[in-house]
């Protein structure tokens, strides 16, 4: 098996479904592919269609089991030589699966744990494809309101890139975004995929942070292109308290892991820190409540 692609499903029924027709409108004919889909417990009747669609491996989870470890189900059923995940809210809109393959056979790229698209939203605009590797520098400079320190903080930026126009076909990048990660599977053996003990958000910023610590790289091939929709929605409440609370408890945990519990204690107080600060001046109740929900990351 040349590539297993994984979808995680948790009550996206109709999103699924646009994902994996679309895998199948731009599936190179030469590779051997298969699509994993690992359903964490939909009650949306994701469980009668997808278990009658021949075309995919169906997976029905009787709890949600976050995104990393509902991953790591497919990843470990696999044989295939790499791993293509694909969000359930995001498509191909073209062939990415031959660059892909190409880019990581490539002898000058043997030490390529990961490479992904450039990622645009349901408009056509340039979303988020990754970002670099988080640390306590960088936290450092967001206290700063980026505007203080704005050549620091472009600089140590972690999170919300979106392209390097300026770098080339395809840039070495901290993380790429977990909506389209291509793997080499010899390399999650070698290093270990998800770590369990996240349950959304960070998991794959961690999963790259070991990639690097074991001398492995992450690229963005810049001339193709995946949609990811998240976001895309207008209508959204000011603070999504439950998507907040595994934010921050995914960035503790990331810290936790790569940099030690004081670093990770440490940023967590300059994020409450900075939320206040935020509400002060901007007069805004959703920056309080967002630091109440930081320092309870600390209990």
């Amino acid at each position: 098996m040349d590539i297993s692609i994984i979808i995680v499903n948790y009550n996206t029924l109709n999103l699924t479904k646009k994902a994996i027709d679309s895998i199948f409108e731009y599936s190179p004919k030469n590779l051997d592919i298969e699509v994993v889909v690992v359903d964490n417990a939909s009650t949306d009747g994701s469980k009668d269609y997808f278990e009658h669609d021949s075309r995919i491996i169906y997976i029905y989870s009787d709890e949600n089991l976050g995104f990393g470890r509902a991953n790591n189900i497919g990843i470990n059923k696999s044989d295939a030589k790499y791993i293509f995940l694909l969000n359930s809210d995001a498509y191909l809109i073209e062939d990415v699966l031959t660059p892909f393959y190409n880019f990581m056979e490539n002898p000058e790229h043997q030490n390529a744990a990961c490479c992904g698209a450039n990622v645009i939203d349901g408009n056509g605009n340039n979303a988020v494809i990754g970002g670099n590797l988080p640390s306590v520098k960088e936290s450092i400079a967001r206290l700063g309101f980026a505007g203080l320190f704005i050549p620091y903080y472009k600089r140590y930026m972690a999170s919300g890139i979106k392209h390097y126009p300026d770098r080339g076909t395809f840039y070495e990048i901290g993380c790429v975004t977990g909506a389209n990660m291509f793997l080499r599977k010899s390399i999650l053996v070698e290093t270990g995929a998800f770590d369990p003990d996240f349950f959304l958000y960070y998991e794959e910023t961690e999963m790259s942070f070991r990639f690097k610590k074991h001398g492995y790289k992450s690229y963005i091939l810049a001339n193709h292109k995946v949609v990811h929709l998240e976001g895309s929605s207008s209508k959204k409440p000011a603070i999504n308290k439950v998507v907040e609370r595994y934010y921050s408890q995914g960035r503790y945990l990331y810290f936790e892991k790569s940099h030690g519990k004081s670093s990770a204690r440490f940023v967590t107080l300059l994020f409450g820190v900075q939320s206040i600060l935020f509400g002060i001046f901007k007069f805004k109740k959703v920056h309080f409540t967002r630091a109440k929900i930081i320092f309870n990351t600390l209990r």
